[in-house]
């Protein structure tokens, strides 16, 4: 067998590209979205507006304009959940990556006490 294999060790204090690359994926994601979401708010401003136009003159125009405006609204808030969601995975990456690097170091400063006590 080789030993070199069995003793094969990570360095814990280290961050995995991965856990930067998912961090940076779901902050990019998170600000798409909040865009999103405010070029959707600003549609459903301007169609309010242009239903008080239209209101008096056409009330088929009304009822379309009005579906458009509930159909916004429902997709606004499909971005807003999956904004909360961005936010929880950014929360719970950091967390363990602080996790992570505070244990090792912990284990680090251990190791050094005991070497140099013993």
């Amino acid at each position: 067998m080789n030993s070199e294999a069995q003793w094969r060790t990570t360095d814990s204090t280290t961050v995995s590209n991965v856990a930067l690359r998912r961090i940076l994926t779901a902050a990019e994601q998170k600000k798409v979205l909040d865009e999103q979401v405010a070029l959707l708010n600003q549609r459903i401003a301007g169609y309010e507006s242009m239903v008080q136009q239209y209101k008096d003159k056409d009330t088929a125009t009304v009822g379309s304009y009005e579906r458009e405006i509930a159909l916004m609204k429902d997709q606004r808030k499909i971005f807003e959940t999956a904004i909360s969601a961005k936010e929880k995975e950014i929360r719970r990456y950091k967390r363990k990556l602080f996790f992570r690097t505070a244990g090792g170091l912990m284990i680090t400063g251990g190791l050094a006490y005991l070497y140099f006590t013993k």
